[in-house]
């Protein structure tokens, strides 16, 4: 169905498990026909959660795309999953969306993840509104939930329907722009000074007058939702069908289509400031961003895009910016009810899928060819939990290695590596639920059967006194024999400085040409220390004498010669070990920050800030990787689930004694279990 710019409304549901969204979405599909019965997720039927993990979980975990066509209007609606695991799904929809909408049930309230996501929306610069569900459930309390709100979230929160009762008593809403119930005067009231202190023009004659015309009310209403001074507040009773006429009513009118957002900003493909704007001008070349993509093993790739300026058509193709080439699109679909379905062009505005292009990956910019730009995306957090990870079958290396390549394409937040020290192939995701889901994908769709341990810690092995080395090698088999001998000395560096290798021989004691040889017998020493075998750093190593043989000395002799006297140095060096140290910042409700603190000193960690926020309490800390690794569990079972931290590497210490006697120990143990 082709629609203009103007006559399109694009929603991103946010909001915690079973707060509603995908409620919502299961209404809407039945109200507008797009569906023939009305899901139900508790019993696989929703038609949002679609993929097999979502119909065992009973949860989405992955963004899903709606297109409800309602009077003359297009709603394009994302729904979002509500774990924190899957964030980056919710984040990645609030790039391409001009508002928000905050499921919270009237049961729960608003949970700490709501407010995250609620202050998300904030920073992207949308229209948000809060939806509240579950009218009807035990415990509702409208009254109370709005008190919390309003707390929470800064005072701005105001109904625009409410329900007519809570729980067993709950029948309908009322509306608040019609004058329905006996809450309506006192709502409009509110709305109507905070929709005069958006604009200056009317501010003066509504404290001289204490009301809006309603002409004045409706002209300024849009401008103080999205100068955040109206946060409309709606109810809805999925099961029953209620309050969604009213709802979208309210958004056709009340929040902006494409071209009421405005511009959005991008740079220039060399550049590095954002001081382009992207106007959503049908005229304009065209301007797309990749908001989804879904690796089907079948299929082939299939990507979600926005588009945000300009007009394409199937036949013209595009400029995949991050590439450099030039893609031919073949057929356009956009989703029409629960289905996707072929279109023969898009416009500023358009939610649309392109389908076996694939080279394009999350957060791709495409233009036309001739007017390349990179717009910006929304940042994701990064990853938090990290597993090994090796295929169960031998033979499976080049498909696990693919197949976990295809999955880091779909999640900006799950990561795929090789550490350089450890030589283990990482999975990184926001926490154990998140990875364990990315792997049944990756047995699901790949048939690759995994295997996974907690990954090695890249502790490094340095010295803390100087000390010297020596050794002669020599052997002696009846033909040409083998010899050289050296003496070094080894010394600390600062932490940081790496290796520093110097030739302080005198007198052709060592010849010219074996001077290098020691230095690569050092540096393989170095490569696995003795400690447990890690990476030695922060040393200096000085050769300063030797012996040579004129026929038996070669360049292997000199290597294990000099390779053996840096070990014996080595040791008499006091060798100690060094591990990585984290940045960390966590983010809990107020409540929990004894808890918290309390319990980073048991993990051996350092607070260093505390900062607090409209009830969120940020602490900033330094802790060592080890202690790190199983954190996110400890933090959610301190906070009830309602916590979450980011990492990111600061810096080498000294590992105190004791941990340093179990990191030896257990590589005695492994070193001799693999003998």
């Amino acid at each position: 169905m082709a629609h203009r710019s103007e006559e399109i409304r694009n929603i991103a549901l946010l909001g915690h498990s079973h707060s509603g969204k995908t409620a919502i979405v299961d209404s809407l599909a039945f109200i507008t026909k797009a569906s023939p019965r009305h899901g139900n997720s508790l019993d696989g039927t929703s038609v949002s959660d679609t993929l097999p993990e979502e119909k065992e979980r009973k949860h989405t975990l992955t963004s899903h795309l709606f297109g409800f066509n309602w009077d003359h209007m297009h709603f394009d609606v994302v729904d979002t999953p509500g774990h924190p695991d899957f964030i980056a799904q919710a984040l990645s929809a609030l790039d391409v969306v001009e508002a928000a909408f905050l499921c919270v049930s009237a049961t729960a309230g608003l949970t700490f993840h709501g407010r995250q996501l609620f202050r998300a929306a904030a920073e992207a610069g949308i229209g948000r509104a809060i939806v509240v569900t579950h009218p009807d459930g035990d415990n509702a309390r409208f009254e109370e939930i709005l008190a919390e709100l309003n707390e929470a979230l800064g005072d701005t929160v105001v109904p625009v329907t409410y329900p007519d009762g809570d729980g067993k008593s709950f029948s309908a809403v009322h509306d608040v722009l019609s004058g329905e119930g006996p809450k309506a005067a006192e709502y409009r009231a509110i709305l109507e000074e905070r929709v005069a202190e958006a604009d200056d023009d009317i501010i003066a004659q509504y404290l001289e007058t204490g009301v809006l015309s309603d002409e004045d009310f409706e002209k300024y209403l849009p401008e103080a939702i999205s100068r955040e001074k109206v946060t409309p507040l709606f109810t809805v009773c999925p099961p029953k069908e209620v309050g969604f006429r009213k709802l979208m009513h309210f958004v056709e009118h009340f929040f902006p289509s494409p071209q009421q957002f405005g511009g959005r900003p991008a740079r220039a493909v060399d550049g590095e400031d954002y001081d382009l704007i992207v106007e959503p001008d049908q005229d304009q070349p065209f301007a797309a961003k990749v908001f989804k993509t879904v690796v089907d093993p079948y299929v082939g790739r299939i990507t979600y895009l926005r588009a945000f300026r300009g007009r394409l058509t199937a036949d013209q193709g595009f400029l995949n910016v991050r590439t450099g080439k030039h893609d031919a699109v073949g057929a356009l679909q956009s989703v029409e009810g629960i289905e996707a379905k072929a279109i023969d062009a898009v416009v500023a505005g358009d939610l649309f899928i392109v389908s076996k292009l694939e080279d394009l990956a999350f957060g791709d910019t495409v233009t036309a060819d001739s007017t390349p730009l990179q717009m910006k995306n929304f940042p994701q957090p990064e990853p938090t939990f990290s597993l090994a990870v090796q295929p169960a079958a031998r033979g499976d290396e080049q498909k696990i290695a693919q197949g976990l390549e295809r999955l880091a394409l779909e999640d900006p937040t799950f990561r795929v590596s090789r550490d350089g020290h450890t030589g283990e192939l990482l999975v990184s995701g926001m926490s154990p639920m998140h990875i364990e889901v990315q792997l049944g994908r990756l047995e699901q769709r790949f048939g690759v059967h995994t295997t996974t341990r907690a990954p090695s810690v890249p502790y490094k092995e340095t010295i803390t006194a100087p000390a010297e080395g020596h050794h002669r090698h020599k052997k002696q088999t009846g033909g040409k024999g083998q010899f050289a001998e050296v003496y070094l000395r080894i010394r600390p560096l600062e932490r940081g400085s790496g290796f520093h290798f110097a030739d302080k021989v005198v007198g052709g004691s060592i010849p010219r040409q074996f001077i290098p040889e020691v230095e690569k017998g050092v540096r393989r020493f170095m490569a696995k220390g003795p400690l447990a075998g890690c990476v030695v750093e922060d040393i200096e190593v000085e050769v300063y004498d030797g012996k040579f043989h004129a026929v038996d000395s070669d360049q292997l002799s000199f290597q294990l010669a000099g390779e053996r006297a840096a070990a014996e140095a080595f040791a008499k060096a006091h060798p100690i070990l060094l591990e990585p140290i984290l940045d960390v910042t966590i983010h809990v409700p107020e409540r929990f920050t004894g808890d918290v603190t309390g319990n980073l000193s048991t993990i051996r960690g350092r607070m260093t800030g505390m900062e607090v926020t409209q009830g969120i309490q940020e602490i900033t800390a330094q802790a060592p990787m080890a202690e790190m690794q199983t954190y996110v569990t400890t933090l959610r079972s301190i906070t009830a689930g309602e916590g979450s931290f980011s990492v990111r590497p600061a810096h080498f210490e000294q590992v105190p004694p004791q941990v340093q006697q179990q990191v030896v120990k257990a590589r005695e143990a492994a070193d001799a279990a693999a003998h």
